[in-house]
Formats: structure tokens, C-alpha cells, sequence
């Protein structure tokens, strides 16, 4: 048996997020569709995490075990050659047969990005959330640093079942990059909405709608009401 682990990315605006729902165009169907057609049966491809709907990649990792052995580079390009134009596969290799990309990758890097202006540029409209507003981006700076550590992430997502609220942020901080402010948030795992919400709470606070001591309260549980659009957020880096 050979397990294939892929490098791929993907422009998030009409998928359904990575996961496979009924109905709805998902990249793990579309992945799991160009994959059947090269190995002649149906093979769900295991991903490093879920995405929202409209949520960007830039870096993903996902696997699939296959008896049927591919030479990797032949694979990438026939996996290119069916996939649809926002999907591209980068790299494909043959991994030890324990990798799994949900439980062997050692972190994520997301980055969401806001940009505060008038000005439209549509080729960066899809992948941030642009508006009229002025940030002040040292506070959203000094309130970035309260998140560093390991807390109670139960106000900032929506739980599953017995899920532990508990994440530990490995980095969390806010730089401009020729007008467009990013926020980037590197942890092993994340929670549903997580990372939406601290970015929407970030955002706010910049725009003088809340306070440090409100995000303090939400990181003691109390709900957080912002989640910031789906469209800016991107996974740019997953850590093998």
C-alpha cells in the first residue's frame, strides 16, 4: 500500500470549505473525483484540517492510500490535468505509511487580511476584507499579544461535542504590508470559527468598537460577536 501526500492550494471563493458535503462543491470532492478517475475507484483523500466556506490556501497537505503505485511527478501533472483552475496541486510525494496530514502535521499558519481603504483593486478582492474604516494598528498590536499562550478559546469558536477549548497560540501579531494590515495566528490546532473571531475581534478593537479588557472578557469564555468574512482568511503555511 502507498500513501500519497499532496501539496496543494486553492482559491476558497465557490467551494464549500475542504470537507465533503452532499450538494455542495467541496475540495475534497473535487480532489477525491480527479483521484478515482487515475486509480479506477472511488478514494476520500484525509486533509490537514477543515476550512469555511469562501476560506483560501495557499498551503494544504492531504494523503490517500492506494495499492495502484504512481510515479509522483506523473501523478502531480494527471492531478493538474483534471482538477478545476482553483485547484492546483504543487508537490506530491510517497510518505511513511503512518503519516496522516489530520494528526501528523506539527502546525498551521493562517492569515487573514483587511484592507482599510476606499480604493478597490480587483485582483486582491477576493482575498481580503476591504472597508471605509481607519485602524489603529498599534492597539490592535498591544491586544494581538493577549492571545499568545495557551487559553480558553470557548468564546472565540463553536465547539463540537466534548472538544477541548484549550489552544495554545504559538504566534499571533499584526503588520502592514503596503496598506493591507495582516493578522497572523500560528497554533498545531484550531477551533471552528477561531481564528474568524480573534481577526474580527482585532479588527473592531482597531476601529475603537471594543476594548483590551474585551477581549481579556472573551478569552475568559464570553462569546465574541465579530467573525470576520470568511474571504480574507487563508492558510498560508502548513508545518510538516
Amino acid at each position: 500500500m502507498h500513501n500519497y501526500c499532496l501539496r496543494l492550494s486553492f482559491v476558497g471563493t465557490n467551494f464549500h470549505g475542504w470537507q465533503v458535503q452532499p450538494g455542495l462543491r467541496t475540495v475534497q470532492g473535487v480532489l477525491e473525483r480527479a483521484i478515482g478517475e487515475l486509480f479506477g475507484r472511488s478514494i476520500r483523500p484525509t486533509g490537514c484540517c477543515r476550512t469555511d466556506a469562501g476560506v483560501h490556501a495557499k498551503d494544504y497537505i492531504a494523503n490517500f492510500k492506494a495499492s495502484r503505485f504512481f510515479p509522483p511527478d506523473s501523478l502531480l501533472k494527471a492531478l493538474n490535468a483534471l482538477l478545476p483552475e482553483d485547484v492546483g496541486v504543487s508537490e506530491v510525494w510517497l510518505a511513511e505509511e503512518n503519516f496522516n496530514a489530520r494528526y501528523s502535521v506539527k502546525g498551521k499558519l493562517y492569515v487573514y487580511r483587511v484592507y482599510p481603504s476606499h480604493a478597490r483593486n480587483p485582483f486582491l478582492e477576493p482575498f481580503l476584507w476591504r472597508f471605509p474604516y481607519t485602524l489603529e494598528l498599534e492597539e490592535m498590536k498591544k491586544a494581538s499579544g493577549l492571545f499568545l499562550g495557551r487559553h480558553d478559546f470557548s468564546g472565540f469558536a463553536k465547539l463540537e461535542g466534548e472538544e477541548d477549548p484549550f489552544v495554545e497560540i504559538e504566534e499571533c501579531e499584526v503588520v502592514e504590508n503596503e496598506g493591507i494590515v495582516e493578522i497572523r495566528v500560528r497554533a498545531k490546532r484550531f477551533l471552528r470559527y477561531m481564528v474568524r473571531r480573534i481577526a474580527g475581534a482585532l479588527i473592531y478593537l482597531g476601529m475603537g468598537k471594543l476594548s483590551l479588557e474585551d477581549i481579556r472578557e472573551f478569552l475568559k469564555g464570553k462569546k465574541c460577536p465579530y467573525t470576520a468574512k470568511a474571504k480574507g482568511l487563508t492558510l498560508e503555511k502548513v508545518f510538516l
